[in-house]
């Protein structure tokens, strides 16, 4: 039994959009010729794939069971015309990354570009999504490899990681704080003050409060959710750090260009050791292709340099 794919997809519309109007609109066909599709496709099947009500339609069991198969055969396709179009070459082909908007949207600018300049004929599509997004963007192949920190990325089974160096965290401030007056600090002198950071997986919640528990801070002492500002972009966070006595943990060189320039501060926290880790992840068995291994290699360079910089003696603003 051969099924014809374009009623396949005309099925996982009209299920989609939940009655045959809309559905249609959707697919720039007629009503009627819907309609026909549909029809044409059970008298393939030999069974009633939907259930018509007065509101719209259902699949039925055997709807529900052609719907799951569609979802799959849609996506070989997909991987299949990608692939096509690797094989002619990087000038030809696509290159979608879909990008976190912390430290990710930091890391990623600097290597499309030098990809680029190498690549001029190849399509670049940057993909802003908050890092929760990103693995299912992936899995619907709306991004061929993502960026981004790799605590919960690393934990899915099908997904290959090309993990970065670690980046030491330090604590940021606004020039002038008056933790940057204070001689000599204490982590549990940290969290007197709001702190800001992006939307954190529950274990890197976790790893904060027990920051705070070693220090000695009384939970008592901590806020809600421990941040007092919660902002996934890395350039809103440093305007919010300039405008207030928040702090916020980062690796330095997401804040590199606010450093340099006086604008914020790192504070000097003794005994402060965490670290943070990015990375490329792609679909496990999906074939990353000429242009996102160019990608990853250059990504690599990128992070190469930036810890060879934060190596290098730095002063404090």
């Amino acid at each position: 039994m051969v099924i014809d794919l374009k009623r396949l997809r005309h099925l996982t519309a009209l299920v989609q959009h939940g009655n045959f109007h809309r559905a249609a609109e959707a697919l720039h066909l007629t009503q009627p010729a819907l309609t026909r599709s549909i029809q044409a496709l059970e008298a393939h099947v030999g069974a009633p794939l939907l259930t018509r009500h007065r509101t719209g339609v259902e699949p039925t069991e055997l709807g529900r069971l052609l719907l799951r198969h569609a979802g799959a055969l849609e996506g070989q396709v997909r991987d299949l015309d990608r692939e096509l179009r690797l094989a002619k070459g990087l000038d030809l082909g696509e290159l979608r990354v879909g990008v976190g908007p912390w430290g990710g949207s930091v890391l990623v600018g600097p290597v499309v570009g030098r990809l680029n300049a190498l690549h001029p004929g190849l399509q670049l599509k940057l993909v802003l999504a908050p890092w929760q997004e990103l693995p299912e963007r992936a899995r619907a192949r709306e991004v061929d490899v993502v960026l981004g920190e790799l605590r919960e990325i690393e934990q899915l089974p099908d997904f290959e990681c090309a993990p970065l160096s670690p980046h030491q965290v330090c604590v940021v401030a606004r020039a002038g704080h008056p933790l940057t007056r204070q001689p000599s600090l204490r982590t549990a002198d940290l969290f007197d003050w709001p702190l800001a950071g992006p939307n954190l997986p529950e274990t890197a919640l976790q790893a904060l409060a027990a920051l705070a528990a070693a220090a000695g801070v009384p939970p008592e002492r901590l806020r809600p959710g421990l941040l007092g500002v919660t902002c996934d972009s890395s350039g809103i966070l440093s305007q919010v750090l300039q405008e207030s006595d928040a702090l916020s943990f980062m690796p330095r060189f997401m804040a590199e260009d606010d450093l340099r320039s006086g604008r914020l501060a790192t504070l000097a926290v003794p005994g402060l050791t965490q670290s943070v880790r990015f990375g490329a992840a792609w679909l496990r068995g999906r074939t990353l292709g000429g242009a996102g291994e160019k990608f990853v290699a250059l990504l690599h360079a990128h992070d190469a340099a930036l810890r060879a910089a934060s190596s290098a003696p730095q002063s404090s603003p």
